[in-house]
């Protein structure tokens, strides 16, 4: 009977466990157990030096001071510092993506709902001219036309219609 290959032993000298689940270094393509999977336990040879994986926190305002690669941290920390303290600039909007443009709600939308009248986004609830109260856009013709229509007089097409169907 053959013996299936299952799991592999640990590529860590001083450990060499089997298991089952192995898991593979990223930078040297050796197998290892759980407890010696990362770079720094098994010293790997063909990880990249520094911590570059680390963003260092001011002291003072708790804020991370991201570094650029080969950069040191102390002298960009120095200068976080000397400036004092500032955050970096936000790179985004203060309005939410998709927000409704309407008046005072807060509503956020996941597909935009663009008026064809006014150009705004808005949510579900404000999507609709009137609900917007955009006056850019005309109401249908048929919505018009009933509004137009006088109902109290003898000769209302409406009055003869109703009249019809209810005798």
């Amino acid at each position: 009977m053959e013996l299936l290959n299952l799991g592999r032993h640990c590529a860590n000298p001083d450990c060499k466990q089997l298991d089952y689940l192995p898991i593979k270094c990223q930078y040297c393509k050796k197998d290892f157990c759980s407890e010696h999977s990362k770079p720094i336990e098994h010293n790997c040879n063909e990880a990249p030096t520094g911590d570059g994986e680390r963003v260092p926190i001011c002291p003072l305002c708790d804020a991370p001071v991201p570094i650029k690669r080969g950069e040191d941290p102390n002298i960009r920390m120095d200068q976080h510092i000397a400036n004092g303290c500032h955050p970096p600039a936000k790179t985004i909007s203060t309005k939410p993506f998709n927000a409704c443009s309407f008046g005072k709600c807060k509503e956020r939308v996941a597909v935009r709902m663009m008026c064809s009248g006014c150009g705004k986004n808005y949510c579900i609830k404000h999507r609709l001219g009137p609900d917007h109260m955009c006056d850019k856009v005309k109401m249908d013709n048929k919505v018009n036309n009933i509004s137009k229509l006088d109902i109290t007089s003898r000769n209302s097409p409406i009055k003869a219609w109703v009249g019809k169907m209810f005798k």
